[in-house]
């Protein structure tokens, strides 16, 4: 029995009619403000990415209204969990619709769940934006669907840039998570490698809830592998940093967007990232610009955690749509086209251009770390 059932059941008509008007108020937000939605993992193993931009979006949502808010309405985000399914995933972004028919959603990080959603967005003619960097959501060529972060062939030409001017041409061997995200970049990976001369010793797949690594990095070892470049998330790159030391695995390595995550660092030492190097979506910490400083310090104060490059771009995304709406209102098609439109906003963790397949961002950073610490240290940019 759903809640106006209930209602029907136990008032009047004239208080029944009072309680149904304030139902739909609370659901589709009051009038003096705007309701977003964002799908986000806030529980269970994707939580380590999940809640960046879980709290970057609600530190965005009062730095807006802060602001003034949206031609004087104040903004609120509504969230939904979704976890670490794709079929949870689908039914968050429905729930948002059904019960806010908010004009924008936010879309998690994660490539899968993107796609999955696709269709969804599509048919509810509702702009999003995410995080997922796979050009497999691309290639749908929604025009709802725009990419907050730069798209994983970036990724995939700063990894192998990495090893070419750290680490030479010795034979490398490529690990990554099995999922749309990781096949796709250890494949371009290592078309790219072959292309530079390159020897690929192998590549080994393994799931992002698996535990143990070393059957994979003892196989890449025995086919003569000298360089390791790893493709996965936060867990996963924490647990095969630690386990080839155990191994006694002596070697290169190259991490992707997963290693210079801060929640990453926190599971390493100091000497389980001495002479590895990793890619970030932005550079963050002392030698990062004013702006992302200050965010990264008010981060910390509120949430207690440091701050990280995924959390950054969703900032930067709601500022973006932010302002899209103080310009253009909230009509879902005015939004769109706005994004579609986008040139040269200064946001903290990029300069944003939309190209014509809805990519916003367009540069990465390759890091080291500074002798004896864990801190990221500048090595190059990489941008398209």
């Amino acid at each position: 029995m759903n809640i106006i059932s209930r209602l029907r059941r136990r008032c009047t008509p004239i208080v029944l009619a009072f309680a149904v008007i304030a139902f739909a108020a609370a659901a589709h937000g009051a009038d003096d403000e705007i309701v977003l939605g964002a799908t986000v993992p806030i529980t269970g193993p994707l939580v380590f990415a999940g809640q960046q931009y879980h709290y970057a979006l609600q530190m965005a949502q009062d730095d807006i209204n802060a602001g003034g808010g949206i031609n004087g309405k104040k903004l609120r985000i509504a969230f939904e969990d979704t976890q670490a399914s794709n079929t949870v995933a689908v039914n968050a972004f429905i729930r948002l619709l059904r019960q806010y028919d908010p004009p924008f959603i936010f879309l998690s990080s994660f490539t899968t769940q993107n796609l999955a959603v696709e269709p969804e967005a599509k048919r509810a003619k509702t702009p999003v934006m995410y995080a997922g960097g796979s050009e497999a959501v691309t290639d749908r060529n929604n025009k709802w669907m725009f990419r907050v972060r730069t798209d994983d062939s970036l990724l995939s030409s700063a990894m192998t840039r990495a090893v070419l001017n750290n680490f030479g041409k010795e034979p490398v061997g490529i690990m990554y998570v099995q999922d749309d995200y990781g096949k796709n970049s250890a494949t371009t990976v290592a078309e790219l490698l072959r292309a530079a001369g390159v020897e690929v010793a192998g590549t080994e797949a393994f799931g992002a809830r698996d535990n143990d690594f070393s059957a994979q990095l003892l196989s890449l070892k025995n086919k003569g592998a000298r360089t390791y470049v790893v493709v996965g998330y936060s867990r996963d790159t924490a647990r095969i940093w630690q386990q080839r030391r155990t191994l006694g695995i002596e070697g290169n390595f190259v991490g992707g967007q997963g290693l210079a995550q801060p929640a990453t660092l926190a599971l390493l030492s100091a000497e389980d990232v001495k002479g590895t190097i990793g890619i970030s979506e932005t550079l963050m910490g002392d030698e990062a610009p004013p702006k992302m400083q200050e965010y990264a310090r008010r981060f910390q104060e509120r949430f207690k955690i440091e701050a990280d490059p995924f959390g950054a771009v969703y900032y930067d995304g709601a500022m973006i749509i932010a302002e899209a709406m103080r310009k253009v209102g909230t009509d879902r098609e005015k939004l769109r086209d706005y994004l579609a439109q986008l040139k040269d906003y200064p946001g903290i963790a990029h300069t944003y251009r939309a190209d014509d397949k809805g990519n916003l961002a367009h540069d990465n950073v390759i890091l080291g770390f500074a002798p004896g610490t864990k801190k990221p240290v500048l090595k190059e940019r990489v941008s398209q």
